[in-house]
């Protein structure tokens, strides 16, 4: 092969490994589309989790609840949420004025230190929807679990699952409030 074929075939071949790279011109990003945000019709204003009464009177506090359950419910509902609620946002502000407002508060915490061998653990809800314009509507939850098969085995990764099967209840309740109802295994 003469050395004016060579060049001739290796130019050719740089310039088809060029094309299959897509480095032949400039580059044209795609423009992303913007990130959605928090609007009175994609929102829900879901205030802090409180503490409330059992059905005996008693006054839950944080003393009864040593893995954090309203931290762990808030993050499940908002892991959850489906549309017309894209967002779960802690207080009222401007752009989600006329945004429903979920009340939530913990009626019952029965978890029992020792993880699986501790016995069941229960956590029931009752939750309040107040919207512009609409009647509230109102629901009561409880999920439990008695075993557990995942690892770790302790009582807060237990109480996890429970609040995370909460959170989903809850978001599916969202898109169809209907009052009165009863959630998880009520």
């Amino acid at each position: 092969m003469s050395p004016r074929k060579h060049v001739f075939v290796i130019a050719a071949l740089a310039t088809a490994a060029l094309t299959a790279c897509g480095s032949r011109g400039p580059r044209v990003a795609e423009a992303e589309p913007p990130e959605p945000t928090a609007n009175a019709r994609n929102a829900v204003i879901l205030p802090a989790i409180s503490y409330g009464k059992t059905t005996k009177g008693v006054q839950l506090t944080k003393a009864d609840d040593a893995c954090d359950v309203p931290a762990s419910l808030n993050q499940a509902i908002q892991d959850q949420l489906l549309a017309p609620y894209e967002f779960a946002v802690p207080s009222p502000s401007a752009n989600v004025t006329g945004a429903p407002t979920l009340r939530i508060e913990i009626t019952d915490i029965l978890a029992n230190a020792g993880g699986l061998y501790g016995g069941p653990k229960i956590v029931q809800l009752h939750g309040v929807l107040d919207r512009p314009g609409a009647a509230p509507a109102q629901f009561t939850a409880q999920r439990q679990m008695f075993m557990y098969f995942g690892i770790p085995r302790s009582t807060c990764s237990m109480v996890g699952v429970v609040t995370y099967a909460l959170g989903g209840d809850i978001a599916k309740w969202l898109q169809k409030p209907v009052d009165a109802a009863k959630l998880g295994e009520l």
